[in-house]
């Protein structure tokens, strides 16, 4: 079993102690605050990486949050 950390802390700013398997994690896209105003000018024109998203690997749990941004999507369901 491959033991990996939650990495959520990257978009919500607040560290996550989360760590279990691989397996239940998914990998969430986001948009950055300080690119958000220009990506929707933009029409949210551009596809990852070239738009400045930032991608990381979450808890199911964590990403669970997700769902509740405009600005994020799960984008890899399988861990």
């Amino acid at each position: 079993m491959t033991t990996k950390s939650c990495e959520c802390g990257v978009w919500t700013g607040e560290m996550c102690d989360w760590a279990g398997s691989r397996d239940e994690t998914v990998v969430i896209e986001y948009m950055p605050p300080d690119l958000r105003a220009s990506h929707a000018a933009a029409h949210n024109y551009g596809v990852y990486p070239h738009n400045g998203a930032v991608r990381v690997r979450v808890s199911r749990d964590c990403a669970d949050l997700v769902a509740e941004s405009e600005w994020a999507s799960v984008v890899e369901e399988e861990g």
